[in-house]
């Protein structure tokens, strides 16, 4: 940017304080004869003064984005140290900082006091970009959660009272019967009075039910909107609204006070809607060191739950797991090991690479796609699949982003056609039946018929002995595979029995809550 100011001309700190002045005065800034970027700055402070209406969330969102480095560009070494102007807002002080921008800082300043003084700027859009500055200065907190669940009909249930404490990467958690889990980053271990036990756990991917600075974090990379104002366990908050891509709209309130997210309330789910609150909180206070160290009792039992260890290196890692992993571009941040297994933590994702020692078993919840030949498991937030001589679990927030990096021939948009002209025997289907034996599934009854395997041995047994199963079924269970799955319909292969294919769908409802039917078959 070009600084070279006319003789007589004033320094961009004169004419930060002169913009200052006259605004404090409710004037209009003189004119001067100004540098081609300078008229530039007036022309944008001329304009952004008179907006009439509130501008959108993406332009505010993207202002503060460019005026957060501006800012922080440090003073060029001719600049003077000090300037002498407090800007005034509805009769409080705004203390200038005292070292003095380069233009870049000048600019930044311009629009960081047209903010302010513009008539938007009480607006509650800059709440989200508030949660980001409270969340960068927040070292350490101890509150209480609450987590209730509601139902559809509005009753409300407390399911838990965790007390919390969180240092860096120190977080300890306390439930009301005074189980006590804690995770220094080294090591991880759950502690029951009741019990005398000890329990070792693995360190990596510890789940939070409602991280205040992961909330925030997402809060500000999703699309979200300002719904309103509340008040949340007595203090004032307001409330945006956050739409995950491929999600659904959840909520989260934000303390107008303190700035930082107080409660969550996910989406209504399966008639159930859960919201995490916390009814106090204390923000960089002095924790003690004693919470987060592993002291457990001597007369308590010690149960070790854990076999990967922490490895100081890959070399070692290898040494450990006695496996060649497929290794990645990017470095992880903590490698543990096991004999036979391997697990890279890269904070929000893990990756955990074991020996195959058995054939591969999808989960009966999840979708199938392809790894290669073979299935891909994927359910919400993991992917597994197996690979050469290793199986490979991908579970966190990046699941699909690093599993790329593993593996060129996944598939993870698995789709089943329509049943096939030739050679398949349609199903006669009696939808009143599949409803009513939905809500039986529903209300806690034949679980198996959430499983698409189940159902389909289900069909050739009866097919085989159609006056009824009693006793030991006449088919092996063994030899049935699901070979495809995409979540709403599912092909079963039989290598025995009068049945060679079984054609599935979920008719009622298209989730994991949703009941499998039979609707086709190739016999053999």
């Amino acid at each position: 940017m070009n600084t070279d100011h006319p003789k007589g001309h004033p320094t961009p700190e004169e004419l930060l304080d002169h913009y200052i002045d006259t605004l404090n005065e409710n004037g209009s800034p003189e004119d001067y004869d100004t540098t081609e970027d300078e008229q530039g700055l007036h022309s944008l402070a001329k304009k952004v003064k008179t907006f009439a209406s509130e501008p959108s969330q993406e332009f505010m969102a993207s202002l503060w984005q460019k005026i957060e480095p501006m800012a922080a560009t440090p003073p060029t070494a001719n600049a003077p140290s000090t300037t002498k102007n407090t800007l005034r807002k509805d009769g409080n002080s705004l203390k200038m900082p005292k070292k003095i921008f380069p233009w870049a800082g000048f600019a930044a300043s311009i629009l960081v006091f047209l903010l302010l003084f513009s008539p938007w700027s009480g607006s509650k859009q800059t709440i989200v970009m508030a949660m980001e500055e409270s969340v960068k200065q927040l070292q350490n907190y101890h509150g209480v959660l609450e987590k209730v669940s509601t139902n559809a009909a509005g009753e409300r249930q407390v399911l838990i009272r965790t007390e919390i404490w969180s240092d860096g990467e120190n977080y300890a958690t306390k439930t009301q019967d005074g189980l006590l889990t804690v995770n220094n980053g080294e090591s991880r271990w759950s502690t029951n009075p009741a019990a005398k036990e000890v329990s070792l756990l693995p360190v990596y991917l510890d789940p939070h039910d409602f991280d205040l600075q992961k909330e925030a974090a997402k809060a500000l990379r999703y699309p979200h909107q300002i719904i309103g104002d509340d008040t949340i366990a007595g203090r004032a908050a307001t409330r945006i609204e956050i739409q995950p891509p491929g999600g659904l709209p959840y909520s989260l309130w934000i303390d107008q006070e303190t700035h930082l997210p107080i409660q969550l309330q996910t989406a209504m789910q399966k008639s159930l809607q859960t919201t995490y609150t916390y009814i106090s909180l204390e923000t960089n206070i002095s924790l003690s060191t004693d919470i987060f160290a592993y002291n457990p009792p001597q007369d308590y039992k010690v149960i070790d739950n854990n076999p990967d260890k922490v490895m100081a290196s890959l070399a070692e890692a290898l040494a450990v797991s006695g496996i060649t992993p497929v290794q990645l571009a990017e470095t992880p941040q903590r490698m543990f090991a096991s004999a036979n297994r391997l697990v890279f933590d890269f904070g929000d994702t893990i990756i955990m690479q074991t020996k195959t020692t058995t054939p591969f078993i999808p989960d009966l919840l999840a979708t199938l796609g392809k790894a290669g030949d073979g299935p891909l498991e994927i359910l919400p937030n993991s992917l597994r699949w197996q690979q050469a001589d290793l199986e490979i679990l991908v579970q966190g927030e990046r699941v699909e982003e690093l599993a790329k990096q593993l593996s060129t021939s996944l598939d993870f948009t698995p789709q089943v056609g329509p049943l096939p002209q030739e050679g398949v025997i349609p199903v006669e289907v009696d939808r009143e039946v599949v409803k009513n034996s939905q809500q039986q599934v529903d209300a806690g009854s034949s679980p198996w018929q959430l499983d698409p395997t189940q159902v389909a041995f289900t069909f050739v047994a009866l097919k085989i002995s159609p006056e009824g199963i009693t006793g030991e079924p006449p088919l092996d269970y063994n030899a049935l595979q699901l070979t495809d799955n995409d979540g709403k319909k599912a092909v079963v292969q039989v290598s025995e029995g009068p049945v060679k294919t079984v054609y599935l769908e979920r008719l009622i409802r298209q989730d994991e809550t949703g009941i499998w039917t039979v609707t086709g078959y190739v016999p053999r």
